[in-house]
């Protein structure tokens, strides 16, 4: 368990400097996610993910944009597998915005390296 918490730390840095090429690397092949945007549900792979992150990196990419990450709980779910919950918003011009997408993220332990196997978010959740 403490192996995972150097891990979730390096994790979340390689998030706020938007490093591609590692959460690509992190993304396991059996990757299965979904998300929940305005009511709707989607279902995605790898290859939608990957996109999607690439996206969002290339888009705030420019702005006066910061990362606030917040890792709200770790439960590990049996002897190889650990879900970390993480709570996603962001700065742009210095100010906090309104909402953040809350993560449900499933982690395993393959050939001496944690990959992401499943991710469950919640967009648009309000910021108090």
């Amino acid at each position: 368990m403490e192996d995972f918490h150097v891990f979730i730390n390096h994790y979340l840095a390689k998030w706020k400097a938007a490093d591609v090429e590692f959460i690509e690397n992190l993304i396991d092949d059996t990757f299965q996610g979904m998300e929940v945007r305005d009511g709707s549900i989607s279902s995605y792979g790898k290859e939608s993910s990957v996109t999607g992150w690439k996206q969002a990196f290339a888009y705030f990419k420019d702005k006066k944009m910061e990362w606030v990450l917040t890792p709200i709980s770790i439960l590990p779910l049996n002897e190889k597998d650990i879900m970390a919950i993480i709570k996603a918003t962001m700065t742009l011009d210095g100010k906090l915005i309104k909402t953040s997408n809350l993560f449900f993220q499933t982690f395993t332990m393959k050939n001496g390296k944690w990959r992401l196997i499943r991710s469950y978010e919640e967009t648009g959740v309000t910021n108090l």
